[in-house]
């Protein structure tokens, strides 16, 4: 008998892309779970978990099917398409699961699917668990057109003369938080291929410099292709180059030497110096992303070194604190 599993599903969508949910479905041979209309506008940012939809099924089978018709309110475009999945690769990553750090270092596994929906009909598929995301499939839609005759019911509203423009520039909507429009009003919307360029990987490792007598004791880091990665204890120790994308936030814990624990909190990069960071060095050198913390523990400095140069991160946002315990 095939293992069951337990799993449920969201949407990602660009903070300044958002996108209509239509209609789709995550398909496994035994179950269904559906998206449509009810959804709404989508755009938590690339990557990130938006709502869940509770279902009775406990139990599921590895789905083995992708399909999604969605609007583009940018590209005012409607895009369809469906895929099948890798169920063996996802089978294989729910079976090795993860240890979970936060909950007494007990195994667990994932628990969502989240569905991508990126300008120009590209989609991704992630597998999202604590502080674990991983990136298993990548999928391209094609436009179609649908009207507001042929639009089922609960859905017409997004065939409405002017639906698309009041969602985007009327704040009163508040589509967008305040800090994104007022990007969006300034630079434009990002290049609609930005989001194949996030998936490019290198092959790199987090390394951390600390003032003598102090421990590492972890390291997060959440990257520009929306995958996440939590390494400590054995995973932190054993860790080696990998092919990992662009880091977009990350931050770590330390002992010092009298046992206070501290803090370093990347919150952003200048995401243009990064990624030329990045590609100056070139995918095919072993990267160092070096975090050196001041000898008083007061502050931290970021750069990539590889095997013959260290190139400085000088636009980062870092902050450092001591964690009372």
């Amino acid at each position: 008998m095939e293992q069951k599993y337990t799993w449920l599903g969201t949407v990602s969508a660009p903070q300044e892309y958002p996108m209509e949910i239509y209609k789709g479905a995550i398909i496994a041979d035994d179950f269904t779970y559906g998206f449509d209309a009810i959804w709404g506008t989508q755009n938590t940012g690339w990557g990130n978990e938006g709502g869940t939809m509770s279902v009775e099924t406990s139990k599921m089978d590895i789905p083995n099917k992708l399909e999604f018709t969605w609007y583009s309110l940018v590209e005012n475009k409607f895009y369809t398409g469906k895929w099948d999945l890798d169920k063996e690769k996802i089978k294989d990553l729910f079976d090795k699961g993860f240890t979970d750090q936060d909950n007494g270092k007990k195994k667990t596994t994932y628990s969502n699917f989240i569905v991508g929906l990126a300008p120009k009909g590209r989609v991704v598929l992630w597998i999202n668990g604590p502080g674990n995301q991983k990136e298993v499939g990548v999928f391209q839609a094609h436009d179609t057109i649908i009207t507001k005759e042929k639009a089922y019911e609960n859905a017409q509203y997004m065939l409405k003369e002017g639906f698309a423009d009041r969602m985007l520039k009327d704040p009163f909507y508040e589509t967008f938080k305040p800090e994104i429009r007022a990007k969006i009003e300034k630079e434009g919307y990002p290049a609609a291929d930005i989001y194949d360029v996030y998936r490019k990987k290198y092959n790199w490792k987090p390394a951390v410099i600390l003032p003598e007598g102090s421990e590492w004791i972890d390291f997060g880091m959440t990257n520009y292709n929306g995958e996440q990665e939590n390494l400590f204890a054995e995973s932190l120790i054993n860790d080696t180059y990998k092919q990992r994308a662009v880091p977009k936030f990350c931050g770590f814990y330390w002992r010092d030497e009298n046992k206070n624990r501290y803090a370093v909190w990347i919150d952003s990069f200048d995401e243009k110096e990064i990624f030329e960071l990045f590609q100056k060095l070139g995918a095919e050198k072993n990267i160092d992303f070096m975090i050196k913390v001041n000898a008083d523990n007061s502050g931290a400095s970021v750069s990539l070194k590889s095997e013959k140069e260290e190139l400085p991160v000088t636009k980062a946002k870092i902050r450092v604190s001591r964690k009372i315990e």
